[in-house]
């Protein structure tokens, strides 16, 4: 695909970031670049069945396995949609809405070679004493893509984090993994910024999910916070956390 800033199909006009020009860029930097207009002009071709069985595989309108309130993540994707609504949401726009949870889980589930698991959150229920009355166990919950997906997955988000727009996130003390994400929700205020990932990405032991409302570019903010968690788990940055 060859970005020019911006992409247009029948009317309809998707702009990257600050209309930046990519060039003439495979799927995998377009991934790690954050380039939408590149996803704008696939989602021209997508089976709008098929698209909406596979996000649905992911729970979005679904119900999420938790106990808890949640709010459900919501899509709506027809074969007649028009043009521009198609183009939006591949991007993630248009009335695509998501959760810091669920996009933890979808991280999680890459981690995972492909397997969701049941979110939960506390890990054990102890008396007075300290002894323990019940341990919580992880729970596989469905397995929404396979493991050669999730590892194709994983190296096109290893690129966004060393040479895309997830670079704040990256580190030289173990790999990181990662999206970064531009949501714009009022054009007379700042979008939001967004990241999710895990770590290390060889053999993850934690995945994160970070939304700063208001806070700009996927790529600053977001970022930023997702490499302050990394560093705290693995006891870089005591005094920080």
């Amino acid at each position: 695909y060859t970005c020019e800033g911006s992409y247009e199909y029948q009317g309809a006009v998707i702009q990257c970031y600050h209309k930046k020009a990519h060039g003439t860029i495979s799927f995998e930097t377009a991934f790690a670049k954050s380039c939408n207009g590149a996803f704008a002009s696939i989602a021209s071709k997508l089976s709008a069945e098929r698209f909406t069985d596979l996000c649905e595989s992911f729970l979005l309108n679904q119900d999420l396995p938790i106990a808890l309130s949640y709010v459900s993540s919501q899509f709506e994707w027809k074969q007649d949609s028009p043009d521009w609504e198609k183009m939006q949401t591949a991007i993630g726009q248009g009335t695509a809405e998501m959760t810091p949870l669920h996009q933890a889980m979808i991280a999680a589930a890459i981690a995972n070679d492909g397997v969701m698991m049941k979110p939960y959150f506390v890990d054990r229920i102890t008396d007075a004493h300290g002894f323990t009355v019940k341990k919580y166990r992880p729970k596989k919950y469905r397995e929404p893509i396979s493991q050669e997906e999730a590892e194709r997955l994983t190296e096109w988000m290893m690129l966004c984090v060393e040479e895309g727009t997830g670079s704040r996130a990256a580190s030289e003390d173990y790999t990181v993994a990662g999206k970064t994400g531009t949501a714009e929700w009022d054009v007379k205020k700042e979008a939001h910024s967004w990241f999710v990932g895990f770590a290390p990405a060889e053999e993850p032991e934690i995945a994160v999910s970070v939304i700063v409302e208001e806070g700009g570019a996927g790529s600053t903010k977001a970022a930023a916070i997702a490499d302050k968690l990394f560093r705290t788990w693995y006891s870089l940055d005591q005094e920080e956390s």
